[in-house]
């Protein structure tokens, strides 16, 4: 994984596909599937859901100012540009995001976080700290960012612990976290 994360990938390429590609080997090799961390009730995804656009809310009325105050320096949110005031591209660029995202939420919970949960018995302290750790790495940006990757990635961890180790709910934070930060850039509140 670690190889994985400081590769040098083209920037069209998001680093959750090969660490994709390897968990689908991985869990392959020991006789699983998706299957087994992709299922639950509809009520998962929707508390999911809630969970991702309340934290994106936090985030962009509570958690910037703060931050800005604090570094003395304004939060660049801009990921994606081009969806500034284009229905068409900002259509496109939240297909990208959700496949992402999929990829992303399978590959560090479903694979990383799932492994190290079956082979540590006890409190999921450690497999959700090794989960946000692997967010961290694979954060662009400086060392803030990376900070906020990591506590994005524990939250996810918890939530995927919590729901039974299954990726719904983290699947449908995420979604909607990114997918709601696409839409206000593309509607021009956040830049």
């Amino acid at each position: 994984m670690l190889a994985i994360a400081i590769a040098p990938l083209p920037e069209q390429l998001p680093v959750a596909l090969p660490l994709l590609v390897a968990g689908s080997a991985s869990r392959w090799a020991r006789g699983r599937s998706w299957a087994d961390v992709v299922r639950g009730p509809a009520d998962r995804a929707a508390a999911g859901a809630l969970a991702g656009a309340l934290a994106l809310a936090a985030a962009v009325l509570a958690g910037a100012p703060v931050i800005e105050a604090l570094g003395q320096r304004g939060i660049e949110w801009s990921v994606h540009p081009i969806v500034r005031g284009n229905a068409a591209v900002l259509a496109m660029v939240a297909v990208y995001v959700a496949a992402t995202t999929v990829a992303t939420e399978l590959a560090l919970r479903g694979w990383i976080v799932e492994r190290v949960l079956e082979l540590s018995p006890g409190p999921p302290v450690l497999p959700v700290l090794v989960g946000a750790i692997a967010e961290a790495l694979i954060t662009p940006g400086d060392v803030t960012a990376r900070l906020g990757g990591a506590c994005f990635g524990a939250g996810l961890g918890w939530m995927y612990a919590a729901s039974g180790r299954s990726v719904l709910a983290p699947i449908c934070a995420r979604l909607a976290f990114e997918l709601g930060a696409v839409l206000l850039e593309g509607l021009r509140l956040i830049g």
